[in-house]
C-alpha cells in the first residue's frame, strides 16, 4: 500500500519547479490520508509528529504561487484513469457532479455569502453563511461502484474575487456580466468539458434537477460541435412542473406571419395521470437491487433549450421522475440505469466531509472587509490597495488548494480499497459487527494505514517520496512511542 501511495505521489513531481515545494505537497497529502481529527492544518502536524515550526510553512504553501493548481488537477485526472477501470456505458465514462454548501462563520474569510440550504432535514437552517463547492467525480468499476473526485472548486460568491484576480474594477455591470456568463451551472459543465477535452474521454454527465437549464444543454451542444463528435451526453432530472412541445404540423397552412415554432403542449404531470396504460414495463438493476419500473420515452422540444431533448418519464413503486437527456438516440432504459448512479457523489461528499475533513479549513485575511450578517455577500469595491487584493486572491486560492488536496487523499484511499481489498481486510484489526461490502470503506483503509505506519515506521524511509517526511519530524521522540503512550 505504501508503495502505491509513493508511486502516485511521485508522479506529481513534474508539477513543481522546486523540490522543497513538492516535499510539502507530499507531507500534506500523506497527513490527510492518516489524520483522524478535523482541525485543519494543525492535525497534520500532530499526525506526522512534525516540528512546530512547520505550521507557518504549511500556511505559506497553500498561498504559494510556486505551482499551478490547474496542472496538478490535470495530472491527478491522468493518474485516476491510469489506476482505475472506469464504469463504461456504450463507450462513455460516467461522470457525476453536484454542489455542497459548507457552513463557515468566519467574518474575514473570502467567498463566504448567505446561501439557501436545500435540505429535507428539519434540523438544518434554511439559510447559512458559507462556501458552495462544486465537485466532479468519475465512477470506478468494482463490485460496488465508487465515485473518485476529479475536480473541485468554489462556484458561488467568488465573482468579485475573480474581478480582483484579473485586476478589473469591481462594478455592478461587470459582476452582472460575470454571473450571467459563469454561473454555478455553467461552471459545472465547464469542469466536465475540461476533462473531456484534456483526456480525450467521452463521458455521460449526471446532474440533479438544479442543473436542468437551457444554458447547460447549450454548453454541452457547443462542446460537441467544437469536438466534432457526440463526446458529451448530459442527463439530468427535470422538475415536476416541466412542460415540452411537439413539433408543429407543417401541413396546416397559416396566414401571414412567421410559421409556428412549437406544436401541441405536453404537460408531464398529465402524462403520469392519463397515459399510464401506455407506459412500458422493464426490470432493471437500480441502486444495487432488481426493480420493476414503468416508463415512456418522448422526444419533445423544450423551450429553454429551443430544440429537442429526450424525456424519459419513470414510474416506480415509490415515486415518479422525469429524466432529460441531450442524446436523442440513447436507449431510455440506459438513461434510467445511468441516472441511478448519481447518488454515488452524495456518498463521496459524506466521506470527504466527515472522514477526510476536506472542508475543515480556516483560511482568512484581515484585508477582507468584515462580513455583515444583514447582507448576502461582501462588497469588495472598497478594496483598492493592490496588496490587499493579492491577499484576498491568495486566501481564496488556499481554500481551493486545501479542498482539492483532500480530494486527492480521498481518491488514493479509494484506489487502495479497489486494488487491495483482501490485503486491507487481512490487516484490519478493529472489530466490526458486519461487513457491508467486500470492498473496504475509506475509513477502513485509513485505519489500516495508520496501524501500519505506527507499528512499522521504518517502512516509510524505504520509499523515495515518503522518506522526505522524516526530514521535518521531531527527532526527540519516535512516532511509535508517541501513539503508544
Amino acid at each position: 500500500m505504501f508503495k502505491l501511495i509513493d508511486g502516485i505521489l511521485h508522479q506529481f513531481r513534474i508539477c513543481f519547479k522546486r523540490e522543497e515545494t513538492f516535499n510539502w505537497f507530499v507531507i500534506i497529502v500523506f497527513g490527510m490520508l492518516l489524520r483522524t481529527e478535523m482541525r485543519g492544518i494543525s492535525t497534520i502536524i500532530g499526525t506526522l509528529y512534525l516540528e512546530s515550526g512547520c505550521y507557518e510553512t504549511m500556511l505559506h504553501f497553500f498561498r504559494s504561487k510556486a505551482y499551478d493548481l490547474k496542472y496538478i488537477k490535470s495530472k491527478w485526472q491522468s493518474i485516476v484513469l491510469e489506476y482505475i477501470e472506469p464504469v463504461m456505458m456504450d463507450g462513455y465514462a460516467i461522470l457525476v457532479g453536484d454542489h455542497i454548501k459548507v457552513s463557515k462563520e468566519a467574518r474575514h474569510m473570502p467567498g463566504v455569502k448567505k446561501l439557501h440550504h436545500d435540505s429535507e432535514n428539519a434540523g438544518k437552517a434554511e439559510y447559512i453563511f458559507g462556501h458552495q463547492h462544486g465537485m466532479l467525480g468519475i465512477l470506478a468499476d468494482s463490485k460496488t461502484y465508487q465515485c473518485i473526485p476529479l475536480d473541485i472548486e468554489l462556484q458561488d460568491g467568488i465573482d468579485e474575487i475573480t474581478c480582483l484576480k484579473d485586476d478589473a474594477e469591481v462594478t455592478d455591470s461587470a459582476l452582472k456580466k460575470l454571473k450571467d456568463e459563469n454561473n454555478s451551472i455553467m461552471k459545472m459543465i465547464q469542469m466536465a468539458r475540461r476533462f473531456v477535452r484534456g483526456k480525450g474521454q467521452k463521458a455521460i454527465v449526471l446532474l440533479d434537477a438544479f442543473f436542468t437549464s437551457g444554458d447547460a444543454f447549450d454548453a454541452v451542444e457547443q462542446t460537441n460541435q467544437e469536438l466534432g463528435a457526440q463526446d458529451v451526453v448530459l442527463i439530468t432530472r427535470a422538475k415536476a412542473n416541466t412542460v415540452a412541445y411537439e413539433e408543429p404540423d407543417v401541413t396546416i397552412k397559416r396566414g401571414r406571419g412567421r410559421p409556428k415554432k412549437y406544436g401541441k403542449k405536453i404537460t408531464f404531470k398529465n402524462v403520469f395521470n392519463e397515459m399510464v396504460d401506455t407506459f412500458q414495463t422493464a426490470t432493471l438493476i437500480l441502486y444495487g437491487k432488481e426493480e420493476t419500473v414503468k416508463y415512456i420515452c418522448m422526444d419533445l422540444i423544450w423551450k429553454p433549450f429551443g430544440r429537442k431533448l429526450r424525456f424519459v418519464l419513470v414510474k416506480t413503486n415509490e415515486k415518479c421522475m422525469i429524466l432529460a437527456c441531450s442524446d436523442l438516440y440513447m436507449h431510455p432504459e440506459r438513461i434510467i440505469v445511468a441516472y441511478s448512479y448519481r447518488f454515488k457523489i452524495e456518498v463521496s461528499f459524506k466521506m470527504l466531509k466527515h472522514v477526510i475533513g476536506g472542508f475543515c479549513y480556516h483560511f482568512w485575511t484581515a484585508a477582507m472587509p468584515k462580513l455583515s450578517r444583514f447582507k448576502t455577500c461582501v462588497d469588495l469595491s472598497k478594496v483598492t490597495e493592490k496588496r490587499d487584493r493579492e491577499k484576498i486572491v491568495s486566501t481564496i486560492r488556499a481554500v481551493e488548494v486545501f479542498s482539492f488536496m483532500s480530494c486527492i487523499a480521498m481518491g488514493i484511499l479509494t484506489i487502495i480499497s479497489l486494488q487491495f481489498p483482501n490485503m486491507v481486510w487481512g490487516k484490519f484489526t478493529v472489530w466490526l459487527r458486519t461487513r457491508s461490502s467486500q470492498t473496504p470503506s475509506i475509513e477502513t483503509v485509513r485505519s489500516v494505514l495508520q496501524h501500519e505506519l505506527w507499528r512499522n515506521n521504518h517502512k516509510v524511509s524505504s520509499y523515495a517520496t515518503l522518506s522526505n517526511i522524516q526530514k521535518y519530524q521531531n527527532k526527540e521522540e519516535p512516532i511509535r512511542h508517541r501513539h503508544s503512550a
